[in-house]
């Protein structure tokens, strides 16, 4: 998980850390977290707000001071096992392990097809750099054979004394 951080953004290393990059595991200010989200490898990163973010070895409600071991479902969170009979009564939960294990298997999944996308992406336009430079011999090609013509018919109307003009 994230590590313990003074909160300053660490990219311009003068503002507050306000923000939270959950993918980077970073801590960005929001004029640094507007650029991180519009850069094409960015942009799809998740933020929370950098006092919601659980240091390192802090994985203990701080109600109950107890390990968390559930999600409740309802309120999106993580809570101990007195948070499930006490304030998120009634909820709905999943153990928290089996949560990260599917999360991680949604995730494994999401990155796969990423990959796989990515890879045809790369072919594609392997194949559309070939085809283009396929494309540009041949007009190279055409161009010189039309330069060698034009040529030729200076050439010969000079050896004629063709002359516009005369």
């Amino acid at each position: 998980m994230a590590q313990a951080a003074s909160k300053t953004c660490e990219i311009c290393i003068s503002a507050t850390g306000s923000q939270y990059c959950l993918e980077c595991e970073q801590y960005f200010c929001e004029n640094c977290k507007t650029f991180h989200s519009r850069q094409k490898i960015s942009k799809t990163h998740q933020f929370q707000s950098s006092s919601d973010v659980i240091p390192e070895g802090k994985s203990k409600c701080k109600d109950h001071n107890e390990d968390f071991s559930f999600v409740c479902k309802t309120c999106n969170v993580v809570v101990c096992s007195s948070c499930v009979t006490g304030s998120h009564t009634g909820h709905a939960f999943s153990k928290l392990m089996d949560s990260i294990t599917q999360l991680k298997e949604k995730n494994t999944t999401y990155l796969r097809r990423k990959i796989q996308q990515s890879t045809q992406n790369m072919k594609q336009i392997e194949e559309g750099t070939k085809e283009f430079d396929v494309k540009v011999e041949e007009v190279v090609k055409a161009i010189t054979n039309e330069g060698t013509k034009l040529k030729a018919m200076v050439d010969k109307c000079v050896a004629g004394g063709d002359f516009i003009g005369q």
